[in-house]
């Protein structure tokens, strides 16, 4: 049963919320014994004066025969949990559930150049104000959608929001319903117009005859079901980021990021100019958090720019996200960019507003103007005046920003790091700033998960059991592994992928079949493809091959899967990272890698084999609900089956 801290039928809802029960029900909220003066302060004193609040209306509504769930944590929103669920029969017979924020201000104010609300009297309210309770409700609401099963199909399933500020009259909220027309319908004030615009709502939504125990067993049974993909929903974030929103702690990076763009607009402020580090490992949403970004500063009609080093990345997003249709030809070009394109320095005369660096420890030291290499006197010329890549792209935006994740640092061109980032601020009179996400929504949301890929990886491995939203499992075979990975037709995408161990063949020239393309990989019999240079028999080149169907039948690399992810991944560990008994760890061993480059500059910095492993790290946090290994060292192998689910003792 996914977390909520209590669940009831409403009618028993009522009764636990009455002045002589309601010290029982918080107690059991909070799961622990109560402070003094529990009921006036703290999380225990809202629920203490809220909860008694909704239950009346729902009382009031008839609605005894549906049911509650406080506290409810739906699938993707981090740590954040909608204040009560009610679920129920709907008026045309949908299973039906409406998503309430309860707040207890008696005042607040929309300010609505800033999105944000003040003047609630809150101790969170801070300097940057808050949220608007209703789409506080209605990102919830819509996290049930995405992320739920059973919960996608709006013909047999009804979601809604509301926020209701029990404490206040109309009046001193009133600006909050003027922020759109879905917050004017949903928001509610606590006094009589307010109380009977909510009752209609309630009596408009539910059947109060009909019994909610299948509604709550539908939502609360469920488990997780993939959602849209960051690229299925880029397209959609542009028109309505609504419908994808972000968790509590993606939104506070966007706050502070717009708050920053607005700051450099203004030209009464001490600082134009900002560089921003957003840190986050895998999954945590960095790519979801610069597309939000994207839409709401283009349709604002900022100048604003997508950058990244990853070409897979950039043809898929433009793919994708269809942007030459929203915004027209000219502006869809800029929008998504190469990080190799900042050089010319008229882009530094009228920089941009915000230019959003994705994957941003891909960035190399110095561009190469040209195809390969720059020519002598032109890298002499950046090496001695120190413009660096990164050094271009601040120069070409008021506010840069950069997501990174250093332990994702895995070619050797790889360079950018925070303090480079910290570096290029105090050089250009940037202020500077880093904000880190932890919340992990890859690998089924497991940071267990996550854990322990950094102990296998990099440290002393550790058992794992798989879990509700993410299975591992190790394969006996190259067959074995394509099996399991690709053999679920339930798995919406799914991909193979390996370390830099096998050659890229060589071409015949002009061939015009697949079948004439070599298997670069052969492993005891089990040959396949690396992905291909270019297209062939429907089968997609390299930069296409994560968004690609055709591109499950060849096997990927840390080039073409970085910044994606998948249903399901199979990895093939290769024989550059080993086990050894002696040391007790895995360990690098270059000369199995077939990477020229970064085998090159392992033997100039033996510490730079960190990237063989963070090459394995990319490759393992690719998956949203399972990932198949298989290693073909016989000790790595063994050590896999003995610690991926591990029989339990019986008891």
């Amino acid at each position: 049963m996914r977390q909520a801290r209590y669940v009831a039928p409403i009618a028993e809802f009522i009764g636990a919320t009455r002045p002589q029960t309601i010290e029982r029900l918080v107690r059991n909220l909070r799961g622990s014994a109560l402070p003094d003066r529990w009921d006036s302060k703290g999380e225990s004193g809202s629920w203490a004066r809220s909860l008694p609040a909704l239950a009346d209306l729902l009382e009031a509504a008839g609605l005894q025969r549906s049911w509650i769930a406080v506290e409810y944590n739906p699938f993707q929103a981090g740590s954040g949990r909608a204040d009560a669920v009610v679920m129920g029969i709907g008026s045309d017979g949908r299973l039906t559930y409406l998503v309430v924020e309860l707040k207890q201000w008696q005042a607040a104010a929309w300010d609505a150049v800033h999105e944000r609300v003040t003047g609630t009297g809150s101790r969170y309210e801070g300097t940057g104000g808050l949220r608007h309770p209703y789409r506080q409700a209605r990102d919830y609401a819509w996290f049930v959608r995405n992320f739920t099963e059973g919960m996608h199909d709006e013909a047999g399933v009804r979601i809604e929001a509301a926020a209701y500020l029990h404490n206040a009259n109309a009046g001193p909220i009133s600006t909050l319903r003027t922020a759109g027309d879905e917050e004017g319908r949903g928001t509610f004030s606590g006094d009589g117009e307010g109380r009977n615009r909510f009752l209609q709502l309630l009596q408009k939504l539910f059947d109060a005859s009909g019994d909610g125990r299948d509604a709550k067993d539908r939502l609360l049974e469920a488990r997780y079901a993939q959602g849209p993909a960051v690229l299925e929903a880029a397209a959609q974030i542009f028109s309505d980021r609504s419908q994808y929103p972000l968790t509590d702690e993606q939104h506070g990076v966007f706050a502070t990021i717009q708050n920053a763009v607005s700051d450099a607009l203004n030209v009464t402020a001490d600082r134009s100019h900002a560089v921003i580090v957003v840190k986050g490992g895998p999954g945590t949403g960095k790519t979801w958090i610069a597309l939000h970004l994207l839409g709401a500063n283009a349709h604002a009609g900022r100048q604003i720019s997508y950058a990244t080093n990853s070409s897979s990345l950039v043809q898929a997003l433009k793919r994708s996200t269809n942007f030459r249709k929203t915004f027209g030809v000219g502006q869809a070009n800029k929008l998504i960019t190469s990080a190799r394109t900042y050089w010319d320095k008229t882009r530094w005369v009228q920089p941009l507003d915000l230019l959003v660096v994705d994957e941003a420890h891909r960035l190399e030291r110095y561009t190469v103007r040209e195809v390969h290499n720059n020519r002598p006197e032109v890298q002499r010329h950046l090496e001695v005046n120190n413009i660096t890549q990164l050094f271009e792209l601040k120069k070409s935006a008021r506010v840069l920003v950069l997501f990174i994740d250093e332990d994702q640092a895995s070619t050797y061109r790889d360079f950018a790091t925070i303090e480079h980032a910290r570096e290029i601020a105090n050089r250009t009179g940037a202020s500077f700033e880093v904000l880190e996400l932890q919340e992990q929504h890859r690998s089924g949301g497991s940071q267990t998960y996550e854990a322990w890929v950094d102990a296998l990886l990099d440290g002393t491995p550790t058992a794992w059991q798989d879990e509700e939203a993410f299975t591992v499992q190790v394969a006996n075979s190259p067959e074995d592994l394509e099996e399991l990975v690709l053999g679920d037709p339930s798995a919406r995408s799914a991909r193979l992928m390996a370390g830099f161990c096998w050659k890229w063949l060589p071409w015949p020239k002009s061939p015009k079949a697949i079948a004439e393309i070599p298997h670069d990989i052969e492993i005891n019999g089990w040959r396949k493809r690396w992905n291909l240079r270019n297209s062939i028999d429907n089968f997609p080149k390299d930069s296409a091959w994560a968004h690609n169907s055709n591109g499950a039948d060849q096997v990927g690399s840390v080039f073409t899967a970085q910044g994606f992810e998948f249903d399901r991944c199979g990895v093939i560990i290769g024989p550059d990272l080993v086990w050894s008994d002696p040391v007790q760890r895995l360990t690098v061993q270059i000369e199995a890698s077939h990477y020229k480059k970064l085998v090159q500059l392992c033997r100039q910095d033996p510490t730079e084999e960190v990237r063989i492993r963070n090459q394995y790290r990319v490759l393992l946090t690719r998956a949203m609900s399972s990932v198949v290994l298989y290693s073909t060292d016989p000790a790595t192998q063994a050590l896999l089956k003995r610690i991926v689910n591990p029989a339990q003792p019986a008891t």
